[in-house]
């Protein structure tokens, strides 16, 4: 179905958790800024785009069909992540029962991530995008708005005469960011928008990104280091001030998370919009991540904190050096700790991430582990069972070992826990409940202790304060359950 000028309405849908929970203020969502990029540069090619994002709306799958036939598309995009694939998958059936004569496009990690595997699974999908959307998705919306050419498409998945799965080439990356419209956040009901309470002071607040790719790359265990590696490009500084004028302008934006893999690394930049903020006396606070490695300075991370900076969220991983060096980390024990103390002295908060159970790891190590969070003094620490993600050099490390638990996200992320489920067992643990006891340990010894309490109530100012850590009280007695 086209419309008569010959230019498809894209339905773009956000497909991630479905019906989280009724209210207006969604904790722990945040715009789907993937597809809403993908929807301002199909709007600059002259095409009509409404986006959904299940949660946000609160729509379940016949909600999501519903306003799908009312929009009466040329073309249906669904983004999707690795744990929400069979949801997704779902989703695109009903599409299908609905509308058969629309094609059905996937995006986002998953696509990039297992596009072959994909088409095979879902009759339903009829292309899967292969990389980063902009230019495919303006290629394929006017393949279909004319009617032929769509495997004249670069980075695209799709079905051959013989029914097998084959990729087209793949398309240019976009190597100036500044070229990108900013996200059609138009389209999104941003008022239903809020971070996790513990990486949020102030609202409205809201995501961004500036940059695509990691300066590292490296990491064994991450996708950046398999299939989803890209050059890292970042846009300018002036661009990012001037979207983020345009934020405070529209939305009265107060505090923005930068969601890009590694921002902090980038010190010339980051100094650099620093300085813009300063200059342009932009009432925001920000938060970022950061790897804790040498190119982190201390006087552009005091200048970034009299900009705004309030919280970095930095991967320590481990407190082996041992394991640190055998998943390609790049970091140091000493360094870590340098980081973590400047950031004290600076006002910095930090997340701290750290993965339990990696390959030749002991009970005695995975303690180490709980020590070295504590020795960081980090102010929020996640403690996670290793999981290899398909594609990156651990997961073939783990295939070969014989130690990878195969299971669906389903099945992983148990309703009925906290913790979730372990899907590779180093040696020296046994059994995969060893590595969830030691996940529940590393909470227990973290946060039940009186001097964790006692430097955060030092800290309790306003009445969202003390519900912002009464939420995140709430959710670490249910991982200890």
């Amino acid at each position: 179905m086209r419309r008569r000028n010959a230019q498809p309405l894209v339905l773009a849908v956000e497909e991630r958790a479905l019906n989280p929970g009724r209210g207006s203020l969604k904790r722990g969502l945040l715009p789907p800024l993937g597809v809403a990029y993908v929807a301002a540069v199909l709007e600059r090619a002259g095409h009509e785009v409404r986006l959904l994002d299940a949660p946000a709306e609160e729509l379940d799958f016949d909600g999501l069909v519903f306003a799908a036939v009312a929009a009466n598309p040329g073309l249906i995009g669904i983004s999707a992540m690795t744990p929400t694939s069979l949801h997704a998958y779902r989703l695109a059936e009903r599409f299908k029962e609905a509308l058969p004569g629309v094609p059905v496009v996937l995006g986002g990690a998953h696509g990039v991530c297992y596009p072959e595997e994909i088409l095979e699974r879902c009759a339903a999908i009829d292309y899967v995008a292969t990389g980063e959307g902009e230019r495919t998705a303006v290629e394929l919306a006017g393949a279909v708005a004319a009617g032929s050419g769509v495997e004249r498409v670069r980075g695209l998945a799709l079905r051959g005469p013989d029914g097998k799965p084959y990729r087209t080439p793949p398309a240019d990356p976009v190597l100036d960011l500044d070229e990108i419209p900013f996200p059609a956040r138009r389209h999104l009901p941003l008022s239903r928008y809020a971070p996790e309470p513990y990486e949020n002071q102030r609202l409205p607040s809201t995501n961004i990104i500036a940059a695509r790719g990691c300066t590292w790359s490296r990491c064994t265990f991450c996708e950046r280091s398999g299939p989803m590696k890209r050059k890292y490009r970042a846009q300018s500084p002036e661009r990012t001030i001037e979207e983020i004028k345009g934020l405070i302008a529209d939305y009265g934006v107060r505090e923005l998370v930068f969601y890009d893999d590694d921002l902090m690394s980038n010190q010339k930049w980051i100094r650099r919009f620093s300085e813009l903020l300063l200059k342009e006396k932009l009432d925001v606070i920000w938060a970022c991540r950061a790897i804790s490695n040498m190119s982190i300075q201390r006087d552009t991370l005091a200048l970034a904190r009299k900009a705004g900076l309030w919280e970095l969220f930095i991967g320590f991983e481990s407190g082996s050096q041992e394991l640190l060096d055998n998943i390609e980390k790049g970091i140091t024990i000493e360094r870590s700790l340098e980081v973590s103390r400047w950031c004290r002295e600076l006002g910095v908060q930090i997340i701290g991430s750290f993965i339990l159970g990696l390959p030749g790891e002991t009970p005695e190590r995975g303690a180490e582990t709980i020590d070295f969070a504590k020795r960081l003094d980090v102010d929020y620490a996640a403690f996670i069972p290793l999981h290899p993600f398909e594609g990156t050099p651990l997961y073939a490390q783990a295939l070969a070992e014989g130690k990878l638990i195969e299971q669906s996200y389903d099945e992983r992320m148990n309703a009925t826990r906290y913790v979730p489920r372990a899907t590779y067992v180093p040696e020296a643990y046994g059994s995969r409940e060893a590595v969830e006891a030691m996940v529940r340990r590393a909470y227990r010894e973290f946060y039940l202790r009186p001097g964790y309490f006692w430097k955060h109530a030092k800290r309790l100012r306003r009445w969202e304060d003390a519900k912002r850590y009464m939420s995140g009280f709430d959710f670490v007695l249910n991982m200890l359950r």
